[in-house]
């Protein structure tokens, strides 16, 4: 006999939590109706998150953004039903509404997402989908980092082409603001 399972929402998962049913430090993501619960990273992966957080934050200061690294929520998706966590996020001054009081996550996609691929965590067959949902919600770059090949691969909203950058060359955000530039290779900091 088939099991029915209803899929949840993301004000299923609000209401999950505030009812002690999800425990709000355990890593999951919302896909498709479904929880999908993570692993925890390897220290490498949280060095690099580290890094990017540390090389966005001044930039973030001067244009009045705001900047997170791990463990904030953004809805995403053609239809905002889906949950996902940015291993890096900013968003825009423009675009702080996104943020209320009402949920803990963003409303919206954030500018920029980051994704770090790490195989703890599904590597690229579990990041690379996210990239249309940011699209979808919002976002106006995402930035695939890959740690093993120490590249950065940059997705545009509206852009057909993907760029990737090796960790020799300079990355920009001139899609969101004029301002950042970075080594790629200042990515990875040396073990």
């Amino acid at each position: 006999m088939a099991v029915v399972q209803r899929l949840l929402t993301p004000d299923d998962v609000l209401r999950m939590q505030l009812a002690g049913e999800l425990n709000r430090e355990e890593p999951f993501e919302l896909v498709d109706g479904e929880i999908v619960w993570l692993t925890f990273a390897a220290w490498r992966h949280g060095r690099i998150v580290g890094a990017i957080y540390l090389l966005l934050a001044p930039f973030a200061q001067r244009i009045g953004a705001l900047v997170f690294s791990d463990g904030v929520g953004y809805r995403v998706g053609a239809d905002l039903m889906n949950l996902r966590g940015p291993d890096v996020s900013l968003v825009t001054r423009e675009r702080r509404h996104i943020f209320n009081n009402e949920a803990p996550w963003g409303s919206e996609a954030p500018d920029l997402a980051v994704e770090v691929l790490s195989p703890q965590q599904g590597g690229e067959g579990y990041a690379r989908p996210k990239v249309s949902e940011y699209f979808a919600a919002g976002a106006k770059v995402v930035w695939l980092v890959n740690p093993e090949n120490r590249t950065v691969r940059a997705y545009e909203a509206g852009k057909l082409e993907v760029l990737t950058y090796p960790e020799t060359e300079e990355i920009t955000l001139d899609a969101i603001a004029p301002g950042f530039r970075a080594r790629v290779g200042d990515f990875f900091p040396a073990d």
